[in-house]
């Protein structure tokens, strides 16, 4: 497949931009669009969103930045939904992308027989499975107002989508779960490219949660030795290969790639 245009006028989302790989993958994906492009970044936490936005136009002067915060599984989502996917002036927009990279590790301190409290697993699989297709939903929805746009879905996903990790069932349930519906969004809709991305080993919030909460021994030493060794990779870094991957545009649509790949 021939090689994607990024310096367009983009209309972008990126969920999950107040840090880490989130924050560098809004920072990139930024400087890679054209002239007269919106960068959505969204999260909880306004603090978070207000710097990256501070550094997204230190780079990308071009581009436009909106921060909308929120949490897009809370029970006004639909309205927060509809915030993050309005369009100003739908013809100036040539490409529309979205990231889908919020989530959360969810309770690691347990073996799958210990999972007892339905809340506990219905509130983490509302947050990292059905809000996703919520907003993806309306991120169709509105962008269908764009005329002739090429559109692209990323699904930030994880080696725990294909293996198994000890004590880690809900985050490997989940990114399961992301990977299969992507697939099939990618077969029902073939013009749209889809993209299914696993940064590696991050040096994020996240790892140090899996090193001090992890109930598996094994994984939680993993975990504790890439925390004292600062030896995890560079969110940036991991979002420059993706960035890389959506313009050299060669992934089969619907795949996992791995940052190792």
């Amino acid at each position: 497949m021939a090689a994607a245009d990024l310096k367009v006028a983009t209309f972008c989302v990126v969920t999950g931009a107040s840090k880490g790989f989130g924050r560098a993958v809004a920072i990139n994906l930024a400087e890679a669009v054209g002239d007269g492009s919106l960068i959505v970044i969204t999260a909880r936490g306004e603090g978070g969103l207000d710097e990256t936005k501070k550094k997204i136009e230190a780079v990308a002067p071009h581009a436009q930045v909106k921060v909308v915060a929120g949490d897009i599984a809370g029970t006004y989502s639909d309205a927060l939904h509809a915030r993050i996917c309005d369009i100003p002036s739908p013809g100036s927009f040539k490409h529309a992308i979205i990231i889908h990279n919020a989530g959360s590790l969810g309770d690691v301190s347990k073996l799958t027989s210990e999972l007892s409290d339905p809340k506990v697993i219905t509130d983490y699989y509302q947050l990292n499975v059905s809000s996703v297709l919520c907003l993806n939903s309306t991120f169709f929805s509105a962008t269908a107002s764009i005329p002739n746009a090429r559109r692209t879905v990323v699904n930030v996903t994880s080696l725990c989508a294909l293996q198994p990790f000890k004590s880690w069932s809900l985050y490997c349930g989940a990114k399961a779960a992301r990977d299969m519906i992507f697939k099939v969004l990618a077969q029902e809709q073939p013009d749209v490219r889809v993209l299914s991305y696993a940064p590696g080993p991050l040096q994020t919030d996240m790892a140090e949660e899996a090193a001090q909460k992890t109930a598996d021994p094994d994984v939680r030493a993993f975990f504790v030795g890439m925390s004292k060794s600062r030896s995890g990779l560079d969110p940036d870094v991991s979002a420059k290969k993706m960035v890389k991957l959506l313009g050299d545009n060669k992934f089969e649509n619907g795949s996992h790639v791995d940052f190792y790949d």
